[in-house]
């Protein structure tokens, strides 16, 4: 699969914001992943996991919906989904300072802040 668009359509606007129409556009990730972008007075951009994140927050229960503006290009073999991959620990960047000796401050040892 490759990147695809698509516009977030507000048929009834629950919270009086967004208004009604086109109220954002995204796009879906090869992985997966989506990242939105709402037009209006106050423009925002979000990131979610996925398109069934997008929808079970700002779908309303059908007054939004997805509006796809490519088609679908089915999953690319090349790339591994995210679900199949195995989870992987945070590489150890910066390791937690030592603690300073019993009875002294952090500031008494000499820590730098």
């Amino acid at each position: 699969m490759s990147s695809r668009r698509f516009r977030l359509i507000r048929h009834h606007d629950v919270s009086g914001v967004s208004g009604t129409g086109p109220v954002a556009e995204g796009v879906q990730f090869t992985d997966g992943a989506v990242a939105l972008r709402w037009y209006g007075d106050y423009p925002t951009t979000t990131v979610w996991d996925g398109i069934d994140s997008v929808i079970a927050i700002h779908g309303h229960e059908g007054a939004t919906e997805v509006e796809w503006l490519d088609p679908d290009p089915g999953p690319d073999p090349e790339v591994p989904v995210r679900a199949d991959l195995p989870p992987r620990p945070w590489p150890e960047l910066h390791p937690a300072p030592e603690p300073p000796p019993e009875g002294q401050t952090a500031n008494e040892a000499g820590a730098t802040p």
